[in-house]
């Protein structure tokens, strides 16, 4: 098994509850498409990103189009995160922990933003 550095368990670590918690964001988003029940849509792996892709056409107008993007880039970041995690056990691996600091940020990012938009709408818990 491939030794892996603590420098990059923790970042690891960061990049994991990063991704956590752009998921429980997204989960907010798409609570209405299971009954408003944000804990059942959180439950689920990949279950805050198909449900917040299907709350989000119902966004505000004003800020419809920025929604979209930005869960759209959020499903994109989460991808990342997960190939540059599996990228590790590969033997022309180049992933290391300044990658997995660089996708938290695109991450925490992308989160926060779509925090302020909820806020904007006035809607702490589904869009």
């Amino acid at each position: 098994m491939r030794r892996v550095t603590d420098e990059a368990v923790l970042a690891v670590g960061r990049l994991t509850l990063a991704a956590t918690e752009l998921e429980y964001v997204l989960a907010w988003i798409g609570a209405d498409q299971a009954g408003g029940d944000q804990a059942a849509v959180f439950a689920v792996t990949g279950e805050p990103l198909r449900a917040a892709r299907g709350s989000v056409q119902f966004a505000p107008p004003q800020n419809r189009d920025e929604f979209i993007g930005l869960v759209d880039a959020a499903g994109s970041y989460l991808a990342q995160s997960q190939a540059a995690v599996r990228a590790m056990w590969f033997d022309n691996s180049t992933v290391n922990a300044a990658t997995f600091d660089e996708i938290a940020g695109l991450l925490l990012r992308c989160r926060d933003r779509l925090q302020v938009l909820l806020d904007e709408a006035g809607r702490a818990s589904t869009v």
